[in-house]
């Protein structure tokens, strides 16, 4: 999970995730394996003349890996939300509002996914130490009932000394999860809650986070069945309801796992060890017995993965998909290559549904975004905002829309003291009567460790003085980080989800942020992100 300078001084614990139990497998690791080997690293934190002392081995590696750097796991499943204490809903999927800068050039992209039966050997066990009413200690044994997913954004980083802000503050991408994205562009491949996906990456430990759970953190291949039906015209010129599947995938995960950097904390990712395989289930019912699958795939912005993928379509009674097989090994595809296509899965007959299966198409405007609240001391200070919106799995960063300056990270949204921001900008859905489409915003407050994100420290250092000192003068003392906080500020979540049995014909729509109380290690660093900001949208019915 996230990495932040929150775990080089405290613990955190997740909260409890409302589900249907699982069957889990006899063989899962333990979170004891991820500290073999692993020794102490006693540390005095200073932040403004306060002092702390902690144990930094957490850090030393924040992530490591289950196997080894080159093994490569792969995970199916849905993608979901997180529900916390007292029904709070995390937002994701969503770009983490923390993350350790030293260990990052952009704040990820983050989701957890409910694997299928065949893929929970992932899952780790760990020792949940609670207190009972009377203050004894219960040890429980614990499966966490989800698989964390990390890909880094390739967004909204334009702090100095950061070797991509120049290209982000533009509205540019410094690749990782967008490569291709320019601005205005609607990010394409990022899933959404209720999505189903197949992807293959690192298994990681997550240490930062004690006790240790595993996690895929990079992501190098992402394939992304959408919950939500597309409308396109099918080899016949029709218009037809299709599944659609996002395909992405290319070697940059992170700052540690990439194919850019050739310093001594980066292993290469070799995509071109292997070939890329999966299924794909289509989720529309068959309009009649004599319809035929079809498939169209096209290519999306940055793709350079150049050769032909193999589409086979099945179709029996129980269910109907197509197997895709990509090739990279076979084909003798570059490592530095990256593959942006989407697939259409249709029924070549009518609307590609049945007469009585209604599907019904929305008109989603994102209206205005009124900020109600800043975290800033004083009411001038501008303050830096990061802000996206999810749409029914099509994402923007919003600091692209709302401003017509040419540096989105400096001016605009990104330093500001404005507090009604236009964005006008529409999405369609196509929304079948037994689904849901979630609404999304969220984002930070980039006065914190974000001055100092990209300054990469080896996360496998050995505990020196020199790796300690260094840790201190970028992150805790006053400079750079400066008096805007040692941490970023979380600016809260408005989240919501539709149904078309309970929208009308024209609704008019304010949701607000919410937030789970949270405390920096930082003086005065007590922050309930609640009622931050209101999102203010429309959802009309097309014909």
């Amino acid at each position: 999970m996230r990495a932040s300078i929150t775990f080089l001084i405290s613990l955190f614990t997740l909260g409890a995730i409302a589900q249907a139990p699982f069957n889990y497998p006899d063989n899962l690791r333990w979170s004891t394996e991820a500290d073999i080997g692993i020794y102490p690293c006693m540390d005095t934190m200073k932040v403004y003349g306060f002092k702390h002392v902690a144990d930094i081995s957490l850090i030393l590696p924040s992530w490591r890996p289950v196997v080894n750097h080159d093994t490569v796991v792969v995970l199916e499943g849905q993608v979901m939300p997180i529900e916390g204490h007292e029904g709070y809903k995390f937002g994701v999927p969503h770009v983490s509002f923390e993350d350790l800068p030293l260990y990052h050039y952009t704040h990820d992209f983050s989701f957890n996914v409910f694997p299928d039966e065949g893929y929970r050997n992932l899952f780790s066990r760990y020792i949940e130490i609670k207190k009972d009413s009377a203050g004894r200690e219960i040890r429980d044994t614990v499966v966490r009932g989800w698989v964390h997913c990390e890909w880094e954004s390739g967004l909204a980083a334009g702090n100095h000394g950061n070797k991509y802000a120049k290209i982000c503050r533009k509205g540019g991408s410094a690749g990782f999860s967008t490569v291709g994205h320019e601005r205005y562009d609607v990010i394409w491949n990022w899933p959404t809650a209720g999505d189903w996906v197949h992807l293959e990456g690192l298994w990681i430990w997550d240490r930062g986070h004690p006790p240790a759970r595993t996690e895929v953190h990079p992501i190098r291949f992402l394939a992304t069945r959408r919950n939500l039906p597309d409308k396109i015209l099918s080899e016949k010129g029709d218009s037809v309801f299709a599944t659609r599947i996002d395909i992405y995938a290319n070697g940059d995960g992170s700052a540690f796992y990439n194919n850019q950097d050739s310093t001594n904390w980066v292993h290469p990712v070799r995509m071109s060890s292997k070939d890329y395989n999966f299924k794909v289930l289509h989720t529309l019912p068959k309009p009649s017995p004599t319809a035929e699958l079809k498939y169209v795939l096209i290519d999306q912005k940055g793709n350079s993965h150049t050769a032909t993928i193999d589409v086979d379509c099945f179709s029996a009674t129980d269910s109907s998909g197509a197997s895709i097989h990509i090739p990279w090994k076979t084909a003798g595809i570059a490592d530095t290559s990256t593959l942006c296509k989407t697939l259409y899965l249709y029924w070549n007959e009518g609307n590609g549904v049945p007469n009585d299966y209604r599907i019904h198409s929305y008109s989603v405007n994102l209206e205005k975004l009124r900020i109600r609240r800043l975290s800033e001391i004083f009411f001038l200070t501008p303050a830096e905002l990061r802000m996206f919106a999810d749409v029914g799995g099509q994402y923007i960063f919003l600091n692209e829309f709302v401003s017509k300056s040419k540096d989105i990270l400096r001016a605009g949204l990104g330093r500001t003291i404005k507090r009604n921001w236009k964005i006008n900008h529409s999405f369609t859905v196509h929304i079948p009567e037994d689904r849901k489409f979630r609404i999304y915003v969220g984002g930070w407050e980039a006065d914190g460790v974000d001055k100092v994100m990209g300054y990469i420290v080896n996360q496998e250092s050995d505990c020196t003085t020199e790796v300690k000192d260094r840790i201190n003068d970028l992150m805790l003392d006053p400079t750079p980080v400066g008096y805007g906080g040692c941490e970023d500020d979380n600016m809260g979540e408005s989240i919501i989800y539709h149904s078309p049995l309970e929208l009308e014909s024209s609704s008019h729509f304010i949701i607000s942020s919410d937030g789970k109380p949270y405390k920096e290690n930082c003086p005065l660093g007590h922050r309930t992100p609640v009622d931050f900001h209101r999102l203010h949208y429309s959802i009309n019915r097309l014909p």
